[in-house]
């Protein structure tokens, strides 16, 4: 083969593999929301009457939730909101909730696009969503208790919610510093810094974070680093609470009876009187 046949190939292919970067590239660039958020459609999960519905309207249809009250709407003193992680039904988490106690209660919506909610899913659309759903269920139990709880992705939700809310308390499992530090790790080729638009930023919104805060760590976690929470806890503005709940991953954390026990026992404590110092 002569040498200008050889340059002429290896040109070629340098030409391919760089319109293939592109070509990907652009699939972030444009489908990053779905992709962050994992949007798609679940197979349906049948809930018992002691939940009930929640929806409004947004661009292309209807963001959807839930919220658990097995004693009735009056018997609620404790209400967890939740924020999934990519791709979760909040539906399917709802299975675990026979470990709350007697007052307790859990609401939950879909983000846009993912199971029954629809829409474009966006850093900001969650947000907004959040807000939204949050003044809902102020006016809808004004005696109850409000908790925050956000899971990996769902931490970046309920930190900026935290930040302009009052709360009783922020619980976060699994949390990270920035998506655009986790993702990173999953997309090491991709300029990141340029394309990704929704960062969830939560070192630099949990500045403004005045609830008392407990952190949740898996025991083994492989999608958000220990390092990526580790420097989220060490910037935080207040006194943390970190517990590591005992043989648990990533994705089966929310799954554990202990997680749940945690969850309850730190928003029972976080409501108690500060200590009168002597």
């Amino acid at each position: 083969m002569s040498s200008s046949k050889a340059f002429r190939i290896a040109l070629s292919a340098s030409a391919a593999a760089i319109g293939g970067l592109a070509a990907y590239w652009t699939l972030l660039a444009t489908r990053q929301g779905h992709i962050l958020f994992n949007a798609r459609k679940l197979p349906v999960v049948h809930l018992s009457d002691d939940f009930s519905t929640y929806s409004h309207t947004v661009p292309g249809g209807m963001v959807r939730g839930y919220v658990y009250h097995p004693q009735g709407e009056d018997a609620l003193q404790d209400l967890f909101i939740y924020f999934a992680g990519r791709g979760e039904d909040v539906r399917a988490t709802a299975q675990a909730l026979h470990w709350l106690p007697e007052g307790f209660g859990f609401a939950a919506v879909n983000y846009r696009g993912v199971a029954d909610s629809q829409g474009h899913p966006s850093e900001i659309a969650s947000v907004a969503d959040a807000i939204q759903f949050a003044n809902h269920l102020r006016k809808a139990f004004p005696q109850a208790r409000l908790h925050v709880v956000g899971r990996s992705l769902g931490t970046g939700v309920a930190i900026q919610l935290v930040a302009q809310q009052d709360f009783s308390s922020l619980q976060l499992v699994t949390p990270y510093d920035s998506m655009l530090e986790v993702a990173k790790k999953r997309f090491p080729l991709v300029p990141l810094s340029l394309l990704l638009r929704h960062r969830f930023d939560s070192l630099t919104h949990c500045k403004e974070v005045a609830a008392k805060t407990q952190v949740l760590l898996a025991e083994r976690d492989d999608v958000v680093l220990p390092e990526r929470s580790q420097k989220l806890i060490a910037a935080w503005p207040t006194p943390i609470n970190v517990q590591t709940v005992p043989g648990s991953d990533h994705h089966s954390i929310m799954g554990l009876e202990a997680t749940w026990l945690h969850l309850v026992d730190f928003a029972l404590t976080a409501i108690l009187p500060e200590p009168v110092a002597a």
